[in-house]
């Protein structure tokens, strides 16, 4: 059997090197080059379907929104973050600790605790708006504090609460003598930190009055790009060189390390 995943190893090595040599990463970068920058965030019919640069200023004209509990905040990005407790073991030696729902395999068992979800608002460059694809390259990382004392989640009531500076909603209101059992879900929220009128770079694909995060143009894959502050091509091009150079090291001294696993793996079997 060990030799068997010596040789995988050493496959798995062996492919990796090959995708490196032969990828391409130059007809994005082609895409870059040929791209209208755009100042004064007006959409040209002819760029239609084609990858562009636009600078300039961010406003959310619609804050994002769980309309399921009601609740909105000041960000155009808002998620929902949902923990379950879980039980583990039997009689004493139970042990219970919240494990998030963004795990599949708790999701599966807890199918009475809300999803997780990313909301977005509506955020406008000028006349484009920001498609969810760009939109969700935004980090929605800032705690929430100023949740609602009480909500209801399909009909559950649900209790404000807060453990170690984070605030949350809980199905079951918190108590000394009775804590949370096994099922039980919380809720808290994070949302993006951009503020209104900052100043963004972003790279996307025009699509009507949208600027897409993600797509096909000319035939190659593109997936948009978001930079604080006003980056000339020049920056955004050097930034993305520079990035690649890190992709591609980090390729090739995996791709080495499988192999020579691999092959360590098949001398000691």
């Amino acid at each position: 059997m060990n030799k068997w995943v010596s040789v995988a190893l050493c496959i798995c090595g062996l492919g990796l090197g090959g995708m490196m040599l032969t990828g391409d990463s130059d007809g994005g970068r082609v895409l870059i080059e040929n791209a209208p920058y755009i100042t004064d965030g007006k959409i040209n019919p002819d760029h239609e379907g084609k990858v562009v640069i636009v600078a300039g200023k961010l406003k959310t004209e619609e804050p994002a929104a769980d309309e399921e509990l009601g609740i909105s905040f000041d960000s155009p990005i808002l998620k929902r973050n949902v923990h379950v407790m879980v039980e583990k073991g039997s009689g004493s030696d139970i042990k219970r600790s919240w494990e998030s729902m963004a795990s599949s395999n708790i999701a599966r068992m807890y199918k009475s605790a809300p999803p997780v979800i990313t909301f977005y608002g509506v955020v406008k460059a000028g006349d484009f708006i920001l498609d969810k694809t760009l939109l969700k390259k935004f980090a929605a990382g800032v705690n929430v504090n100023s949740l609602p004392r009480t909500v209801s989640y399909k009909g559950t009531p649900l209790y404000h609460e807060t453990e170690s500076g984070i605030h949350y909603l809980t199905n079951r209101e918190q108590s000394l003598v009775f804590p949370h059992l096994d099922g039980d879900y919380r809720i808290s929220y994070t949302k993006s930190s951009l503020e209104e009128n900052q100043e963004k770079t972003l790279v996307g694909i025009q699509k009507g009055n949208r600027l897409l995060g993600e797509g096909t143009v000319d035939g190659i894959e593109f997936f948009g790009q978001e930079w604080n502050g006003i980056l000339t091509r020049e920056n955004i091009l050097k930034n993305n060189d520079n990035f690649d150079f890190i992709l591609t090291v980090l390729g090739y001294a995996l791709s080495v390390a499988l192999i020579a696993g691999g092959i360590y793996s098949f001398k000691k079997s």
